[in-house]
């Protein structure tokens, strides 16, 4: 395998950002020039990329003391939902953060990034459902993994491309677009266009050698060109990370373009390219063994002799998401919008076969062998097995909305089309000892020998899908104060798999199997008084099995059921001058849950990993959401929620072996509660704001085993702003009280050989901007 990127150090490519922003300037000027009447104030130090998408939120939140909160609701609400703007996220989350710890100011929401805030790929749990149980959108366009609609969280959008995010939790209205709606949606927005030329340079400092550059130039209107804008975002990163031997760099370029066309119609134009590399392990985490030996931190090593050796664990991805949106009426009452989209994603690792071989079986080289040649037998040399493995996908799409303005309401009308290309997804055995220097990789013949296939392929496989939702709702205003929106909509989706190689039983798989759903939909607002209203809502939920299901000894697409879901929620918002509180209780009954066991193949006489539906789940609870302003400097903030998720049992036969899936015990990586209390004192110059988030107990195995216990933990987090003339200075210290606990746990098949995962320590972050 090549490696994709050509090497840049952080200082070269922060030369690169103060190029590009050197030119910028010299580019603001020139239209500044021909348009100086145009050109306005600065922007503002506070809200450089804030614009009228992320205003409407805001204005629909009706928060009228406007002052700075970590989260709220809007008054229209049909659905438990938080409203993050970009003033929080700048704030309260990290500057080198992903969307991960955004959402955690939501209640809820969980996750911790072991190697420090944005410095690896972490993943967030909504009301108990994983990632991939729910949606993330961007801009409105769902995006996901092709394997299944989980989500790489360093791979796309940095924390400098988010504008605001709004977490709703709910499967939504009709339109509310996705794969996994039935868990909820994250919907990120990017940073809105300003029409004032500018832009803003910062550079941050934090701790493990962690240095940022962000790059923010805005075109600000440019009348020769009917009034177009163009924002550009250029982001650069560098870190050593939490985790030993953990070094990472990412770069992120990003540009957004509003060009104005006739009337009421206008093209945007986006697109964000991503490139990171990584030092890990593909199975991170270390064994207790590991733990007990060199620490919490422990990740890897310099050692060449032994598997967690940095060399051997590398990996590297690139990215895109581009898309054009063209809007507009029709007729004074017709509203259109379509847009076009693609996202690329391709993973290249490297790594050690087994990171986890006890320090003692290095020493005699147990489990450090490698076949040197077809047929042969293994070869203990003391030599590191390892592989490669590549990832390629690329999703295109088209997302369709048509708005009637009706005497009593608005009918929405739409369409999402959408095909995935995955391929190849392949992984190769190599000698990683042998392999290290010469720049060849010297073939590992490991696997068992099969016709026509190499000893050191695993596996090669291609796969896709091709789905087709319409959608449609009315939102209809019976009175003023009661909008009730019935919505129904159509899932078809077409998964097909073509493996020469196939994962696991390294056999030809070509299969592809249809899965249908009509979803339905209920809603209804209604505003008791201004600032205060009532929700209520009924929904369906679908998600179709991803291409995991087939990656074992006798896979069958067929077979399988969409895992569905029917939601049942109450809640109330109110906006008060000094109070903003919003509240809710929810019922979800989740059916057709997927299930894994191993069972012995009647046939092989081998263990075999088979994908059933059986059983489900109940979600419900209760959570809330308030912000009080105690004096016009002070506010307090809080938030919880009590979140059990049990699953419900039951019985099958597999191969002739019963199979009893035990009921009535909290899903595995599902908290029983959430909950974020703190406060924060502003004034015209400086912020200081103080924020604790809790996790609550959960078990990181099926059936609450005591040996997969995690109990509570505390991340809290305290950041200072000062603000004078252009210039911007923070300074914040992330996990302030130095938690240290354990968040996760896979059970191993002995107790020293599991893996664990803990809070990282006590870090600090510096940063400085200036505003142009």
């Amino acid at each position: 395998m090549f490696n994709m990127f050509q090497r840049r150090s952080l200082w070269q490519a922060i030369q690169h950002s103060t190029v590009g922003l050197i030119y910028g300037v010299g580019l603001l000027g020139v239209v500044n020039a021909v348009h100086a009447a145009e050109a306005g104030p600065y922007i503002d130090p506070e809200n450089p990329d804030f614009g009228r998408k992320v205003e409407e939120l805001i204005v629909t939140a009706s928060r009228d003391s406007g002052q700075l909160q970590p989260a709220t609701a809007s008054l229209a609400a049909t659905q438990p939902q938080s409203i993050i703007d970009r003033k929080a996220i700048d704030q309260f989350i990290a500057q080198s953060a992903d969307f991960t710890q955004i959402v955690n100011l939501s209640p809820s929401m969980s996750g911790t990034s072991y190697n420090g805030p944005g410095l690896s790929e972490a993943k967030s749990t909504l009301r108990g459902f994983k990632d991939g149980e729910y949606n993330i959108t961007y801009d409105g366009i769902p995006w996901g993994d092709a394997n299944g609609p989980s989500h790489h969280s360093t791979s796309f959008f940095p924390a400098s491309t988010i504008g605001a995010v709004v977490v709703d939790r709910g499967p939504g209205a009709a339109d509310q677009l996705g794969v996994a709606t039935f868990g909820g949606s994250v919907n990120l927005f990017s940073p809105e266009v300003s029409e004032v030329g500018g832009g803003s340079q910062q550079f941050t400092l934090g701790s493990w050698n962690t240095l940022m550059s962000v790059t923010k130039l805005s075109t600000g209107s440019i009348s020769q060109l009917n009034g177009a804008r163009a924002l550009f975002n250029i982001q650069a990163l560098k870190t050593d990370g939490y985790l030993t031997h953990s070094d990472s760099t990412a770069y992120n370029q990003f540009v957004r373009v509003v060009v104005p066309i006739v009337d009421s119609w206008q093209l945007t134009l986006l697109g964000t390219w991503n490139q990171s590399k990584v030092q890990i392990s593909d199975s991170s985490g270390a064994t207790r063994e590991q733990v007990e030996k060199y620490g919490k931190n422990f990740a890897l090593t310099d050692d060449p002799k032994n598997p967690t050796y940095w060399r051997y664990n590398i990996v590297e991805k690139h990215t895109y998401f581009n898309y054009a949106r063209l809007s507009g009426d029709l007729t004074p009452k017709t509203h259109l919008e379509n847009t076009v989209y693609s996202y690329y994603y391709k993973n290249d690792t490297e790594s050690a076969l087994d990171p986890t071989v006890p320090d003692a079986d290095i020493a005699s080289c147990k489990g450090l062998q490698i076949t040197q040649t077809p047929g042969g037998s293994p070869v203990v040399n003391c030599h590191v097995p390892g592989y490669t493995k590549l990832n390629v996908y690329t999703i295109y799409g088209n997302i369709l909305h048509l708005d009637q303005e009706l005497p009593f309401g608005t009918l929405k009308t739409g369409l999402w089309l959408e095909r995935a290309d995955t391929g190849p997804r392949a992984r190769y055995d190599y000698d990683a000892t042998a392999s290290l220097f010469g720049g060849l990789r010297v073939p590992d013949y490991r696997q068992k020998a099969l016709p026509g296939v190499p000893q050191y392929l695993e596996y090669e496989q291609y796969s896709g899908w091709n789905q087709y939702e319409p959608f449609v709702s009315l939102d209809w205003r019976v009175t003023p104060a009661l909008t009730v929106s019935p919505g129904i909509k159509y899932v078809h989706e077409n998964l097909h798999v073509e493996a020469e190689v196939n994962q696991r039983s390294r056999e030809p798989f070509f299969d592809s199997h249809t899965f249908t759903k009509t979803l339905y939909f209920l809603t209804a607002n209604y505003r008791i008084q201004d600032n205060l209203s009532a929700y209520a809502q009924y929904a369906t939920g679908f998600l179709v099995p991803d291409v995991s299901v087939t990656q074992q000894s006798n896979p069958v697409l067929s077979g399988l059921q969409p895992q569905e879901s029917t939601n049942y929620q109450l809640g109330v918002v109110y906006h008060g001058s000094r109070v903003s509180f919003d509240g809710d209780i929810y019922y979800i009954d989740f059916t057709n849950k997927l299930q894994t066991v191993s069972v012995t193949d009647p046939v092989t006489k081998q263990q075999d990993t088979v994908n059933f539906n059986l059983g489900g789940a109940v979600y419900k609870g209760v959570e809330g959401q308030v912000t009080f302003q105690a004096t016009d400097n002070i506010f307090l903030f809080a938030n919880g929620s009590f979140n059990p998720a049990t699953a419900q049992g039951g019985e099958t036969t597999i191969y002739g072996t019963p199979v009893t899936i035990t009921g009535g015990k909290q899903i595995a990586g599902a908290p029983r509660s959430t909950a974020g209390f703190g406060a924060y004192w502003q004034d015209a110059a400086l912020t200081v704001s103080l924020v604790d988030k809790y996790t609550g107990q959960y078990w990181s195995a099926e059936g609450e085993p005591e040996a997969s216990k995690i109990n509570g933990y505390h991340a809290t987090d305290l950041s200072a702003t000062y603000r004078w003339d252009r210039w911007r200075l923070q300074a914040s210290i992330y996990n302030l009280f130095d938690s240290q606990r354990l968040t996760s746990i896979k059970v191993g098949k002995t107790a020293p050989a599991d893996i664990l995962y803990f809070q990282a320590e006590r870090n600090f972050q510096l940063s400085l901007r200036m505003n142009f």
